[in-house]
């Protein structure tokens, strides 16, 4: 007994497109400038950037922080948050905390 069956073969792949997108414009100085700590949830990520903050305030007179947690270190942080960080600060560092 023969039985004709079509195999349909599927290919996964794409053609991914990479948006080319330029370097932030970078401060002249961080004097005076409010400095956003965004951290991962990482067990060590909120002391690491604090550590930096620390070093930071000694070489500039910095205007403050704001330190916000993205809450999942596995997703991009929300726009709301990046949105909300973005009103408040002038610059924004970001660490892995493992």
């Amino acid at each position: 007994m023969s039985t004709e069956h079509k195999i349909r073969v599927l290919d996964p792949t794409g053609n991914p497109t990479i948006a080319q997108q330029g370097m932030a414009p970078r401060p002249e100085s961080l004097n005076g400038a409010v400095v956003g700590l965004l951290a991962n949830n990482k067990l060590n990520a909120e002391p690491l950037l604090e550590a930096i903050y620390d070093v930071l305030s000694e070489r500039f007179e910095l205007g403050g922080r704001v330190a916000v947690n993205k809450g999942d270190s596995g997703r991009p942080a929300p726009p709301e948050v990046l949105d909300s960080l973005a009103s408040e600060v002038d610059v924004v560092l970001t660490a892995n905390g493992d």
